[in-house]
């Protein structure tokens, strides 16, 4: 028995470019595995952190739904991002254009601007900074949930002990 064929086909089965560009395919395949399977947090240290965040442009029912002491989900994963330890209430400004053709932040009747501090226990290694499941960076908005609220909220800042 030949190697290859009169026909081309390696072992009389396959033909040498299909095997070829099949193992081309699986060779991609695994890579792509072995290049998923990297996870930053696998070797994250876990620590405590403060995370600012800004719900902004919401009404007085969401800011009472806000509650010190609550803990604080993913709305998407459902994971605990922390339990919220301070709440500061802001009136929310908007620009306008004012009589003279400037422009002005004048605040927007019954619309608030909520910074809540949450405390967090994130995993940390030089690359990242992980809470409830998801790379917290500054400027990154999130849709958060308890059992009151679900908000978008933007990361204002991060301080890891």
């Amino acid at each position: 028995m030949k190697i290859i064929n009169e026909k081309g086909k390696l072992f009389g089965i396959i033909n040498i470019i299909d095997l070829i560009v099949l193992l081309v395919i699986v060779l991609l395949v695994g890579g792509g595995v072995k290049r998923m399977k990297k996870n930053p947090a696998a070797v994250a240290e876990t620590k405590k952190a403060l995370i600012t965040i800004e719900v902004s442009d919401i009404r007085t029912p969401t800011v009472d739904g806000i509650v010190v002491g609550d803990p604080l989900y993913h709305y998407d994963k459902g994971e605990k991002i922390g339990e919220i330890v301070d709440k500061k209430i802001e009136a929310y400004k908007e620009p306008v254009e004012s009589g003279d053709g400037k422009w002005i932040l004048a605040e927007v009747p019954e619309k608030y601007v909520v910074l809540m501090t949450v405390e967090a226990e994130v995993k940390e290694n030089p690359d990242v900074v992980i809470a409830g499941g998801e790379q917290i960076r500054i400027g990154t908005q999130f849709k958060l949930k308890n059992r009151n609220v679900a908000v978008l909220g933007t990361i204002l800042g991060v301080e890891v002990e």
